[in-house]
């Protein structure tokens, strides 16, 4: 009898045992965004969420998104065709309009997509298409443990579409040369970045020395841009006075190097892109100094006004900028742009070289 129920309790036992879970989903995935902010018509990602030791391989779907007033809606999943670049753009093989356009297509795409496996999102050019401003997005994350449905997940804030951006700082200086090939910085107009004051000038062209513009609607999918080098009173310099800035045996990039033509008349040099943003190619930079664009001017471009210069900053003893065979400053300007062009149309970026006078 001790025996029988003996073997009836592992029995009993052996039966009330469950097979050991697999795998783990927490309770605590989030996104690392309270918000996303997304500018209108500018491709960007978002951070990847926080799966809090969840199990991996995990499937992200996006399964709907709300309006502020909690309606559903499907704005951010309509389809609108769009011009997008599938590899990146290069200037050492892409060296003609046609080569450049062969990496191009136009696609019917959502404003919003999602990567599957990372969870990641991403907004494309065609958010410029959507009327409203705020969503809530609901996904839904799935493993072999099961899945877990996340409604109100991050909030999405669409703002107001930049036809340029200024995301790294950009300069306009006058340099003052020693001699043997010494400068000394003698003036610098600064933009400092998105965040400087003096944009909107830029933009409205009341800033001293910058001044950025769209001057064209075509071409209506490609870029243009004319930059103008001139002297502080606005009077063009001969682009071929515009020189790139050596780095070693090569340069900083520049401009030249994200254009598929460059064109030159009287006043500056045309660059074109079929397609925007430009610049596209970064030669030594990458991150937001992508957009950092350098050049100088030779010797003989500018004389330097003495006059105005102190009476902005000041007596200056030039004796040891004068050159001693022509008893003119020795100078050049030095010319860092720092912007990004969204949109498509013929733009004319304009830079005058402080204290300075063409060259007769």
């Amino acid at each position: 009898m001790k025996k029988i129920s003996s073997l009836l309790l592992m029995i009993l036992a052996i039966g009330s045992c469950s097979p050991p879970e697999v795998g783990y989903l927490s309770n605590d995935i989030h996104a690392v965004q309270d918000t996303i902010f997304v500018p209108r018509g500018a491709f960007i990602t978002s951070a990847v969420p926080a799966s809090e030791g969840t199990t991996y391989p995990i499937h992200w779907e996006i399964t709907g998104a709300t309006d502020t007033q909690g309606n559903p809606t499907d704005e951010l999943f309509q389809e609108h065709a769009i011009l997008t670049w599938t590899s990146a753009f290069n200037p050492e093989t892409d060296t003609t309009l046609a080569l450049a356009e062969e990496k191009l297509e136009l696609n019917e795409e959502p404003p919003i997509l999602i990567n599957s496996v990372s969870g990641e999102m991403a907004f494309t050019q065609a958010t410029k298409f959507v009327e409203n401003d705020i969503f809530h997005l609901n996904v839904r994350a799935t493993n072999m443990r099961g899945s877990k449905q996340l409604d109100d997940f991050v909030v999405v804030k669409l703002e107001e579409f930049q036809p340029v951006e200024f995301p790294v700082e950009m300069r306009s200086a006058i340099q003052f040369g020693r001699g043997a090939g010494i400068f000394d910085m003698g003036y610098i107009s600064r933009i400092t970045g998105p965040n400087d004051n003096g944009i909107s000038s830029v933009l409205y062209g009341t800033h001293p020395y910058i001044t950025i513009k769209k001057v064209s609607e075509e071409p209506a999918l490609g870029v243009k841009v004319k930059m103008i080098i001139a002297d502080s009173h606005g009077t063009p310099l001969d682009p071929e006075k515009v020189i790139f800035y050596p780095r070693g045996a090569s340069y900083e990039q520049n401009f030249h190097d994200n254009s598929t033509e460059t064109v030159t008349d009287e006043t500056g040099t045309i660059f074109s892109l079929p397609a925007p943003p430009f610049p596209q190619f970064g030669r030594t930079y990458s991150g937001i100094n992508t957009y950092l664009m350098y050049y100088l001017t030779t010797g003989d471009a500018f004389t330097v006004d003495k006059e105005a210069f102190e009476a902005d900053n000041g007596p200056m003893d030039w004796s040891i900028y004068t050159d001693p065979e022509t008893e003119e400053i020795r100078n050049r300007a030095y010319i860092r742009w720092g912007i990004k062009i969204n949109d498509s149309g013929t733009w004319e970026i304009k830079m005058k070289i402080p204290y300075t006078t063409i060259k007769e």
